[in-house]
């Protein structure tokens, strides 16, 4: 059982990093192989790949379990002036699990008084061989190795729905710190042009004190604005670090590989027009609720549990009926045949084996209870969601408005500034407040995408 869903592309980059280091340096990767990295990498899903590939070892040391075995005991007798010996000197002996609770097994052992003739022949006919076979008849239980590969299968099937589920939550992670870089960036830039126009209007502001023009009061206030200029500007370029090594620690991504900060890469518009033709009628949300129910990884391995817990409630009851074995075999050296009919029931146990039971019931209706509260959980979680989009997509036209009363405002402005009326730092401001807004608009976009993925991803649509 394998889950290895490494891209063709990602193998590339690998080889890349271990033969030609300083080619991979100098070349940057895109947005869409910086994520297939990432899904390949991120330190949580290799946690749960590790898990994976566990579970999978144990299953095939179960497996081998199961196999034909085989033992060899030898024991050193020392007589201490015993006339003879029975014990037995050497032992082999051989297991094979045939089917559901029927064993079969060979045993040859020889006494040290076996080895008084070293002949091939004397060994031979001196060695004590049997044969047997033997079958649980009731209750048709599973054996012990059988109930470890049912439980440790079942987590496996937990693990890779959990795998495939975080691997799709991962990549929207990876997309929302992407955008929120691409938006810091632009932060930045502008808080540059606000640094650079508060350092040419405190010259200003000095040429003016020094014509007689102006007041050091107005100084104060320049320099003041300056500080705080540059605190933005700091600010914001050491968030824009801590974010960015966050990004590719949550990556696992060298530092060495660039990644390509495109405003909008053709990755990014294909998800954006998807989204953009996600419509949820209010009619379609409860079938597309149960729909989303039965794809959620949590309810499949609630269920899952719900099945362990569902067998292990009747081997519970299995233990406390009469076992009933039947074994057989053959003694080659006695040359005869047996067969024996073994029962076996515990008749009076202080009312143990009834607390168990109990027990095991009541853990299934806890179970049970889990479910129907992980659904509610899961109803809110959509709805949740689904107020979150109109929400954005109000919040998108009020930014979209804003924006156009902006682009008014400025095209007054412009006017005015060619005709003198306002100055050159007005004008600069404008132009400040109008590139601001359009960062909101972007950013109001990058909500809206963001939590469509999210929903799109509940939904499993």
């Amino acid at each position: 059982m394998k889950f290895n869903k490494t891209p063709f592309i990602v193998a590339i980059i690998i080889a890349s990093i271990l033969l030609f280091p300083s080619v991979l340096q100098a070349k940057d990767i895109s947005l869409k192989e910086a994520i297939e990295w990432g899904i390949e990498h991120n330190y949580d899903l290799e946690g749960i790949r590790n898990t994976i590939d566990s579970l999978e070892q144990n299953l095939k040391i179960l497996d081998a379990d199961k196999a034909f075995q085989v033992d060899l005991d030898v024991t050193p007798v020392w007589d201490f002036g015993a006339e003879k010996s029975n014990s037995s000197l050497l032992t082999l002996k051989a297991e094979k699990t045939i089917a559901d609770n029927l064993n079969i097994s060979a045993e040859i052992s020889w006494n040290k008084d076996d080895f008084e003739d070293m002949s091939f022949e004397g060994i031979a006919s001196s060695a004590n061989a049997s044969i047997q076979v033997e079958k649980q008849i009731y209750p048709d239980s599973y054996t012990q190795n059988e109930q470890q590969i049912f439980q440790t299968e079942n987590d496996l099937k937990k693990k890779a729905e959990e795998l495939s589920w975080k691997e799709a939550e991962k990549q929207i992670d990876f997309i929302e710190s992407y955008l929120a870089l691409i938006r810091l960036k632009e932060e930045v830039n502008i808080a540059d042009k606000k640094l650079q126009l508060a350092t040419e209007e405190l010259k200003r502001v000095q040429q003016q004190i020094s014509l007689g023009e102006g007041g050091y009061q107005q100084e104060t206030e320049a320099k003041i604005a300056l500080m705080e200029a540059e605190n933005q500007s700091f600010n914001l370029k050491q968030n824009l670090i801590q974010q960015q090594n966050k990004w590719y620690l949550e990556l696992n991504l060298s530092k060495d590989i660039q990644i390509q900060f495109e405003e909008e890469p053709a990755y990014l518009q294909t998800l954006r027009s998807n989204m953009e033709q996600l419509n949820l009628e209010s009619e379609k949300q409860e079938i597309l609720f149960n729909q989303a129910l039965e794809k959620n990884y949590q309810i499949k391995n609630t269920y899952l549990e719900k099945e362990v817990l569902l067998k292990e409630a009747v081997w519970t009851e299995n233990e406390g009926k009469p076992q009933v074995n039947i074994n057989g075999g053959y003694d080659f050296l006695d040359n005869y045949w047996y067969a024996m009919l073994d029962l076996s029931w515990n008749i009076a146990d202080g009312g143990a084996q009834k607390l168990k039971e109990e027990g095991a019931r009541t853990t299934i209706l806890q179970k049970e209870k889990e479910l129907e509260q992980l659904t509610k959980i899961l109803q809110l979680e959509m709805n949740q969601i689904i107020d979150q989009d109109q929400y954005n997509q109000l919040n998108l036209q009020a930014k979209l408005a804003a924006l156009e009363k902006e682009k008014s405002t400025k095209n007054i402005l412009e006017k005015q500034y060619q005709e003198k009326v306002i100055s050159s730092t007005q004008w600069q401001n404008q132009l400040i407040a109008l590139e601001e807004q359009e960062l909101k608009v972007k950013e109001a976009r990058d909500l809206l995408l963001v939590n469509r993925l999210r929903l799109a991803h509940f939904l499993d649509i």
